[in-house]
Formats: C-alpha cells, structure tokens, sequence
C-alpha cells in the first residue's frame, strides 16, 4: 500500500496575510488521514513479513524431517511468523473505519487522489485484513468508531460490486451511521506507531476538536432541524386548534397567510405574537395572535360583525421552512403611506377601540404617562439577520461577523428563525470554539430586532391615532 503524502487544497488567508484557520483545520486533519494511511500501510508490511517468514519454515520444516534439532534460524523465523496479537488488528480495524469518516469530510479539500480514489485504494488492504483475520467476524465486532452519516452516503456512492460485498459482509457497524446503532458507541482516538500527535491548541488559543467527533455533532444538528421542520409540519388536525378571524388581515410577505374576517383556520403552532395556521385552501402561513377566537367560546355569528381591516404593524414572525429554493421576500423598509388608510380609519370606531387596546399592551397598561413618548428611530432600518433570512443571508451575517469558514459552512445552511431557535449549549456542542461567540451575537442581534418591532408597532398606533385627530379637525373646520 503505497500512498503519496497528501495535501489541503484550500487557500483562505487573513486580512495580515497569514493562514486562515480553515485551511489550518484542513491540513491538521490531512496530517491525521496520512498517519492513519502510514500506520494501515506499516501493518500490511508486517503482515507481509509474517506470512513470509512462515513460508520459509515451513519449507525447512520439510527439508528437516529426520532432525529433530533446531537451530537458532528456525527459532527466528518461528518469532517471525507468529501473527500480530489481537489488539493490533482491532486498531488497524479501527483506522480504516476511522479513514473512511475522514474522507467524507475532506471529499472538498483532497484531489489527485480524490476522496473516492482513496475508498477504492484502503478497501485493497482492508480486503486482505479481513481473510486473515478468518472472514468478516472479527473486523464486524469492531464497533468503534462509529461511521459518520456522509462516510456511509461516500462508500454507497463509490464502491464497486465486489468493494460493497466486502463492506456489507462486515454488518451494521460498518455499514450504518452512529444515529442507527443500537447503543452507545465508545469515543475513540487514534494512536499512531511512530507516537506523532496532531495539534491539540489553535493559534488563537482555542483547542481543536476531533473532526470526526466535530462531524457527528454537525450531523446531528442537522438531524434535529429536519425533525422538527417535519415535526411541526405532521400535526394531526383537531377540533381544539380551529379558530375565527375577527379583522381581515393581508399578508406583507410570502411567511405570512392572508385572512378575511369570519374565516376559519386551523392553528398549527401558536408561540408568541404570531401564530401558524392552515386555511381550506391548505396554504400555510403566519397571522397575528389578536385577530383570532377559539370557535369554541364565539357566541355569536362572526358575519354579523362590521367589515374591518386591522392595518397595525405586528413584530415580525419567524420565517416559515421553505423546502424548495426562493428568492428571500421583500420585507417592509417604511410605515404604509397616510393616503392607504385615510379610508379605512373614518368613522370606524372598531378599528379605533382595537388600536387602543393594542396602544394599552404596549404601554405595559400604563395610561397616565409622566414622560412624552419617545419612538427611536435608526439610521438604516434593513437588519442583517432576522427570522425572515434565508441560509444565505444567514451565512453572509456570519462572515459580516468575522466567524471562521467551519462556522459559516455549519450554520449557514440553516434559515434565520432556525438559527435563533439554538441554545448555547447545542451551539457549543456544534461549534465548540466560537459557539459561545455566536450566541452573543445572537443575542445582540435579537434585542436588535425587538427594538425595531417596538418601534414599528407604537410608530403604527401614533400614526393612526394622528389620522383620527385630523380628520376630526378637517371635520370641525368644515
């Protein structure tokens, strides 16, 4: 098994010039891959010698029946051709499995081999391994390290007819990733014969993480996303979620669901201000909390109310999982003209007692305030990341805060509302040395968006409140 040393092939620097910390993560974890291949490669050898040395015995074995003296030669060739003992063919075992999770992971970085010509080279020593060892038994009962999800999908992808019978001969601990396993897996780390050790600190300090470790909690957070975009999108229908619209409401953009009064919707997921329903047509979208009453306690016929349009300004609703690709929605930059509503505010009390209301929450019930009310306003009102931004815009905001490539590369597949949705520690888990980092960031960015929700709802009260008065004063003048 000869193999050629083997390089990253990125080329990040920083703004001073020096390397940039992917391509460092990137060599350090082709340094691991070599080593593992030189160890692979140095058992092989071995084995060689082995075999060979009991060739050569058994051949002066039969030239010396009639002696049955020994000489010194025999007694090394016998040392010689003794095999390994048992520990070092579970850790070669190991190394292989160890590889393959490796090369997934560097499938981007590695070319001339590429990571599929390498599959196809390890599985010509591993082939060997296994009919010494007597059959696939003794390699199947290697159960650690668990294979990685996208090790699994690279050896489904490449491996020959008769490269998958050998694989799938070694059972569920070779062929499965760690999240089908029945029970848990001991955390490996290798050790090399030569007693070379990759580096454990980064130039910044931090400590680096075992990649195939690191890649197995990537992969589970990428897991846990699925399952509760699918989770919230499975609910089983219920008499208890159907509820009336008591004010038309029109849709801003494509996460939120426009609704007539009187309309009835099924509620799918209420948590704050902003609630997911599903209405006959089986469109899905976002609708305020306050335009809705259980069917359950309505007493009296919702049509024999009078027509109105609640034209408030809610905070912003996460954006809904889109699972096929669009364009990121406009979202409103500036309050709706004074010229939109002069219609809808004129002699409609209802309108007026609801903005009240609303007024009345969002002053904490505080109706005699001491101090004028202060609305601050920003220079640019666009925010960077908000529960509306698509994975792109997500990934743009990381590198806009100077994460490094294997943060952005983690969580910027995921969407704005996903990416609030964390913890620190699922975050920690996933990106152990900036995860800390970009939960502050997050937390900044979400009093951010909160401040501009604030500002935009008293902004719509005052200004209706402002219509209500002048047209009063057109009124009295006339």
């Amino acid at each position: 098994m000869n193999m050629d040393k083997l390089s990253p092939l990125l080329y990040f620097t920083t703004a001073n010039g020096g390397p940039d910390i992917s391509f460092l993560r990137a060599e350090r974890e082709v340094g691991i891959l070599n080593h593992c291949f030189d160890d692979i490669e140095a058992f092989m050898g071995k084995l060689q010698q082995t075999a060979e040395a009991a060739t050569v015995l058994n051949q002066r074995k039969k030239k010396k029946k009639k002696s049955k003296k020994q000489s010194a030669e025999d007694e090394l060739l016998a040392t010689k051709a003794r095999p390994p003992p048992d520990g070092e063919f579970v850790d070669i075992f190991q190394k292989f499995k160890y590889c393959f999770s490796l090369l997934a992971r560097l499938k981007s970085t590695i070319t001339n081999p590429s990571s599929e010509d390498l599959i196809h080279h390890v599985f010509k020593p591993l082939d060997m391994m296994v009919k010494t060892t007597g059959g696939p038994a003794f390699g199947a009962a290697v159960s650690s390290p668990a294979l990685t999800s996208s090790a699994v999908s690279l050896l489904q992808d490449t491996l020959t007819e008769e490269e998958r019978q050998l694989w799938t001969s070694l059972g569920p601990n070779w062929t499965h990733p760690r999240s089908q396993l029945r029970g848990p897996v001991a955390p490996y780390t290798p050790v090399f014969f030569d007693g070379w050790k990759p580096e454990t600190v980064r130039p910044d300090g931090q400590v680096w993480e075992d990649p195939v470790e690191s890649q197995h909690k990537l992969e589970t957070l990428r897991e846990k996303q699925e399952s509760l975009i699918v989770h919230q999108d499975s609910l089983p229908p219920g008499p208890d979620r159907l509820y009336c619209c008591s004010y038309d409401f029109i849709a801003r953009n494509s996460s939120e669901l426009s609704v007539q009064q009187g309309e009835t919707l099924e509620v799918i997921e209420s948590s704050k201000r902003w609630w997911k329903c599903r209405n006959r047509f089986n469109q899905v979208g976002f609708v305020p909390f306050n335009i809705l009453e259980p069917m359950a306690h309505i007493e009296s016929p919702v049509h024999n109310k009078a027509p109105s349009t609640l034209t408030l300004a809610p905070p912003s609703p996460p954006a809904l999982p889109q699972t096929t690709p669009t364009h990121s929605p406009q979202r409103p930059r500036s309050l709706p003209s004074y010229n939109q509503h002069v219609q809808a505010v004129e002699e409609n009390d209802k309108v007026t007692l609801v903005n009240d209301e609303l007024l009345q929450r969002l002053t904490n019930g505080k109706t005699n305030l001491n101090k004028p009310l202060v609305i601050p306003r920003s220079a640019d009102t666009s925010l960077p990341l908000d529960y509306h931004s698509p994975p792109e815009e997500v990934a743009e905001w990381l590198k806009g805060k100077g994460f490094s490539e294997p943060t952005v590369s983690c969580l910027g597949v995921l969407t704005g509302a996903q990416l609030f949705s964390l913890n620190k520690e699922e975050l920690r888990s996933v990106i152990p040395e900036e995860g800390a980092r970009v939960y502050s960031q997050l937390a900044v960015q979400r009093s951010l968006l909160e401040d501009a929700r604030r500002a935009t709802e008293l902004e719509a009260v005052m200004e209706k409140q402002k219509m209500k008065v002048d047209l009063k004063l057109e009124s009295s003048t006339l």
